[in-house]
């Protein structure tokens, strides 16, 4: 059995055990049974909110996990994907039968993202800062790239990738990183098999995100020898160093495993649940139209959040923008009115405007286009190969032209 004490961290940097999670050990089909309950200290707090406002309300009731993991998705969602869970397993030297979803929050403790910390009575006293100085960032990226490559590390490399490149989310080399004056970043590194040259190509794309209107984190290149790294600064964090609470759409919308979900779910979402529809809904829209001019086939669930702040949930800034590099072609989305995964054109798109009353909606579209129509000179300025400009040429000049 497996016992774990939740902290909070608020965005006035204030914190509080807020739940408990237990859990019983795997059955013989790896299935594990679990629940969770809110701590009265916590349903007392005048900043308390449901951490899940669909699975997990605010009451004093025991909640189970209706998942084979035994931890609510909302849990999950702090955990890294197959990168940092690589890193993670291997800093605490799991074998494959501890290798289950509550002995990895324990390991993670309070180096996630997000505003929740994960506590056993092995760890309640262990708190780490998990974020290396921007000194150490060329250090970070060899021990990355090594790493992935397989080559072997010396044992001080493996210590700075387990204490600062094993909690970021997503399946590609990272590290979290906190500059001189405080501020707090994610590091994106190359992979060693990469086709393309990606960090690069996803500061152009969020450049012409930004360009389009939308709200992204704020991004910079960071030359270090021959390579290159993104740096992201976390939204997650606020101006004194608090948190937010994030919650995907995958877990709002309950997808476990191979899903077929439909934009239209994600704006029902966020009708029910964002404290400010008005904004929330269009922004969506504006971000759906972006992945279509773009081809940012990458569309899951797990690209998609919402962050709590004082009014409520709203929805966080794009992020994990990239064009159809792996050639898939077809969007992990679905989206409305029979076009299935393919990228729908104008007038399916102003349908959809028209269907969820978004003001200016052809505008929106309008902006989007003229913006991503500049995208070959973006790519150029942030220093995208030619070579990669040329092969994303073709599927990106058709999805333009669908806009017209």
């Amino acid at each position: 059995m497996i016992n774990l004490k939740i902290k909070i961290t608020f965005p006035d940097n204030t914190s509080l055990f807020c739940g408990e999670i237990v859990t019983t050990k795997p059955d013989h089909r790896g299935a594990i049974q679990g629940a969770f309950r809110y701590t009265a200290e916590y349903l007392n707090h005048a900043q308390a909110f449901p951490l899940d406002p669909v699975n997990l309300p605010l009451s004093p009731d025991e909640f189970e996990a209706d998942r084979s993991t035994g931890v609510h998705s909302v849990f999950e969602d702090a955990l890294p994907d197959a990168w940092g869970r690589q890193l993670l397993i291997k800093k605490a030297n799991l074998q494959r039968n501890e290798q289950i979803v509550p002995k990895l929050l324990e390991v993670m403790g309070n180096s996630g993202l997000g505003s929740l910390s994960f506590y056993s009575k092995q760890t309640e006293h262990q708190d780490t800062n998990s974020s290396a100085p921007i000194t150490d960032l060329k250090k970070l990226l060899d021990a990355a790239i090594r790493y992935d490559s397989g080559l072997k590390l010396k044992e001080a490399d493996i210590e700075l990738l387990f204490r600062h490149g094993s909690t970021p989310g997503g399946d590609r080399p990272k590290g979290l990183i906190q500059k001189q004056d405080h501020s707090f970043w994610i590091a994106k590194f190359p992979k060693a098999n990469d086709k393309y040259d990606v960090e690069p190509i996803e500061a152009a794309t969020l450049e012409l995100a930004k360009q389009s209107g939308l709200t992204v984190p704020d991004f910079e290149i960071q030359k270090i020898g021959k390579r290159k790294a993104l740096l992201l600064r976390r939204f997650d964090i606020s101006n004194n160093g608090g948190r937010y609470h994030m919650i995907s759409m995958q877990t709002l919308l309950q997808a476990d495993g191979y899903y077929h979900i439909n934009y239209n779910e994600l704006f029902e979402i966020i009708k029910h649940y964002s404290c400010q529809p008005s904004i929330d809904i269009p922004f969506l829209f504006h971000q759906m139209v972006f992945n279509v001019a773009i081809g940012n086939t990458d569309d899951h669930l797990k690209n998609f959040c919402m962050l709590h702040k004082e009014p409520g949930y709203c929805l966080s800034p794009a992020y994990d923008l990239l064009p159809d590099i792996h050639g898939k072609m077809e969007h992990t989305l679905s989206f409305p009115y029979g076009t299935g995964y393919l990228p729908p054109g104008r007038m399916t798109l102003e349908k959809i405007g028209k269907s969820y009353n978004i003001e200016n909606h052809n505008k929106i579209i309008d902006k989007v286009f003229r913006a991503v129509s500049d995208w070959q000179c973006v790519f150029q300025k942030y220093g995208v190969p030619e070579s990669d400009i040329q092969r994303l040429k073709w599927n990106i000049s058709r999805r333009i032209d669908s806009l017209k």
